[in-house]
């Protein structure tokens, strides 16, 4: 799509996109930095209370219990996951100038999202593997719920975000990643034995209501009242835009957390429990990398004249990340499993290791991902991750039986070295392609069309 697509009004110097145009100024990518900042905080704060979550657990009670919790709670992020339609990038793209329809926005995305999770979790509870949750009573009841509640939240960082609030998705996720960990030694003994999984879910569901209140009785009409003018909405394009990010989605939720469920439907749950804490530590790091992808569209979006600094910029916080994260879980991966036990640290840190050496080459990848983002070539990043998926997930069915928990860890590392290796020479002509001073025609600095474009943490707060 190109700018002469769009309807007029998002060409216009709006409100919203004089904030983005001095957002992006100064010529230092301050936006870039403090936006992937503010994500990466939430990111690593949340991972590190969700890890102590399940250190406590695992000196608490044994690996079969825990195994089944984190089965339970994989399954039940896998299908939020699927369920949020990947919202949070159309929110961010849309919500900022829907002025006077911006409520009924957020409430027709939370509906389609809600409708999904009903029907996911229906369709998993009479077609997937029981559970100690779902064998209890109301426990399928419980567990649909916990499915909405995690779309939902999910969905709800890319609303905060796109309603100019972002230094709050880091506040709601450590709240309720720290009340989850408050509410373990009060919900643990539970004799029903769901204890685990209810702390997991119980905190989730306040702050999805809590923060929904506040962003449909508040946030929502302040914008309304404050628009000088409200973007008009044309279905296509919308659909256009979600169909591709809707797949991506897909394919990234797939990759984040059927693992764990594959592990534990073809070994069981005490190595779900070894396997389980190393997948998540890698998740995290990746997550971190996609925090610079979307910082970096941000201002690249804002400011396509400096196209060449925001991608020194955006190098430059991966290697940040990258580096650091590689030689601490490829070289102290047991004495970091070893916090959770000696059975954990002998059980998975090969795994962990395998998975700190993929980063670099994820790297690549998502660096790829933005310069797709930038060019609004969606399908060429859906191309890329089908791949990617097909081979980690093949790799992981028929290696698990055969060499065990490493099966999964192995298969990333594989899939994504051989996926940076091919994209790495278009990668590095794209690269050249950059004019010093001046954005790539294919950009269009004005046409906020990728992922995270229009983002308004972009001069926010």
């Amino acid at each position: 799509m190109t700018t002469t697509d769009l309807p007029v009004t998002t060409r216009a110097e709006t409100p919203v996109r004089r904030r983005a145009a001095h957002g992006a100024g100064g010529g230092r990518g301050g936006t870039l930095v403090r936006t992937a900042t503010a994500l990466m905080t939430s990111t690593v704060s949340s991972a590190a209370l969700g890890f102590l979550f399940w250190v406590v657990a695992a000196r608490w009670f044994p690996p079969e219990r825990v195994g089944s919790a984190s089965a339970v709670v994989s399954s039940m992020s896998l299908l939020g996951g699927l369920a949020q339609l990947n919202l949070t990038s159309l929110y961010a793209r849309f919500l900022p100038t829907a002025g006077s329809r911006s409520r009924r926005l957020v409430l027709t995305g939370y509906a389609a999202s809600a409708a999904m999770a009903v029907l996911l979790g229906a369709g998993f509870l009479a077609f997937g593997p029981g559970s100690e949750l779902t064998a209890q009573p109301f426990g399928g009841v419980i567990f649909t719920v916990a499915v909405v509640t995690a779309a939902i939240f999910f969905i709800q960082d890319g609303v905060l975000a796109a309603l100019r609030r972002p230094s709050w998705v880091p506040v709601k996720n450590v709240l309720a990643s720290g009340a989850k960990l408050a509410l373990l030694p009060i919900l643990a003994g539970l004799a029903t034995g769901s204890g685990l999984v209810l702390a997991w879910i119980i905190p989730m569901l306040v702050a999805m209501l809590a923060v929904n209140w506040w962003i449909l009785a508040r946030l929502t009409p302040a914008q309304a009242d404050s628009a000088d003018t409200t973007e008009a909405i044309d279905p296509r394009e919308v659909a256009g835009f979600a169909s591709a990010e809707y797949v991506n989605g897909l394919l990234t939720n797939t990759v984040a957390f059927l693992p764990p469920v594959l592990v534990a439907a073809v070994l069981g749950p005490a190595p779900s429990a070894y396997f389980y804490i190393p997948w998540v530590i890698g998740v995290a790091a990746t997550t971190m990398l996609w925090n610079i992808v979307t910082s970096f569209v941000v201002a690249a979006s804002s400011d396509g004249e400096s196209a060449r600094g925001h991608v020194h910029r955006a190098l430059a916080l991966i290697a940040a990340v990258v580096g650091p994260a590689t030689v601490v879980l490829a070289g102290a991966a047991t004495p970091l499993l070893r916090i959770l036990g000696a059975d954990y640290a002998a059980q998975g840190a090969t795994g962990l290791r395998l998975i700190g050496l993929s980063l670099p080459f994820t790297g690549v990848i998502l660096l790829y991902a933005a310069f797709a983002m930038m060019e609004k070539r969606m399908w060429r990043m859906v191309a890329v991750q089908l791949v990617s998926t097909a081979g980690l997930l093949a790799g992981s069915w028929f290696g698990l039986p055969r060499i065990g928990l490493v099966a999964p860890a192995l298969a990333l590392l594989v899939s994504q070295a051989a996926m940076a290796l091919v994209l790495l020479p278009d990668l590095i002509r794209r690269y050249r392609a950059l004019a010093p001073g001046g954005a790539p025609a294919a950009w269009g600095a004005a046409a906020c069309t990728g992922r995270a474009a229009r983002n308004p943490a972009v001069g926010a707060e």
